[in-house]
């Protein structure tokens, strides 16, 4: 049981367990700007198609995401989105 308590206490773990924090975090995050660019899409009375949908939520980069949500507010067409990305 020791040997496992030490694993747990090393540094390789404990830097493994940083990382998978981290990811983890990116992933909510990712998920959360995805989610608020559907929002917007709904409020403004856009809806996305199951493909898009899925694409916007498949979607990791935090910087795209961004720059959807920033066309989200002002664009005619959900295709509008993808323009440049």
């Amino acid at each position: 049981m020791s040997a496992l308590l030490n694993f747990f206490r090393s540094e390789h773990a404990q830097r493994a367990f940083a990382e998978a924090r981290a990811e983890g975090q990116a992933e909510g995050q990712a998920a959360k700007g995805a989610k608020n660019v559907l929002r917007v899409l709904s409020l403004r009375g856009l809806e996305a198609t199951p493909e898009t949908r899925e694409r916007i939520e498949a979607c990791k980069d935090l910087d795209l995401l961004d720059a959807w949500l920033d066309r989200a507010v002002t664009a005619s067409r959900v295709e509008d989105l993808f323009v440049d990305g």
